[in-house]
């Protein structure tokens, strides 16, 4: 099975990492706001301004860094560059048409679980948490989705 020239823009590939992060780690990025709301009004308004900080400096510097660990990695290359994927038994094969960029083979082994939204399908990959290659839903269509599906269980 083949799947067209497609591609993600780099928005919305960071839009959905972001989405899963976020879904992820609320718990973290909330509580200390919430500790700070709880601590100004008991003791000192002026953890007001500590939560503040938290809000509008600590947690941009962590999705900052979010943004240069994965938005840099060659799985966002991949997923944002325009390409030919074409899926077999052993694996998914990435032909780009920029001719600078190699031939890519991702094995269903690397494949750890795929991920089915709205607008975009995505591959979670072992190695880093997040690690993902991207494809519009719109280039997927139910065939090819249930030949992700059935390799991927495979090797599961």
């Amino acid at each position: 099975m083949t799947i067209g020239n497609c591609s993600v823009t780099a928005g919305c590939y960071m839009k959905k990492l972001c989405a899963l992060f976020l879904a992820d780690n609320w718990l973290w990025m909330v509580a200390p706001i919430a500790v700070c709301a709880l601590l100004a009004v008991w003791i000192d308004v002026r953890f007001v301004i500590v939560a503040l900080m938290v809000l509008f400096i600590v947690l941009p510097m962590i999705l900052s860094l979010l943004y240069f660990y994965y938005g840099f990695s060659p799985e966002a290359r991949w997923s944002i560059m325009e390409k030919q994927a074409d899926i077999d038994p052993e694996g998914i094969t990435l032909t780009f048409t920029d001719e600078r960029m190699k031939k890519h083979a991702i094995r269903w082994d690397d494949v750890r679980y795929i991920i089915e939204k709205d607008d975009v399908v995505m591959l979670m990959l072992k190695g880093r948490q997040y690690t993902c290659l991207m494809f519009p839903a719109s280039v997927i269509d139910p065939d090819v989705a249930q030949a992700l599906r059935q390799f991927t269980a495979q090797t599961h």
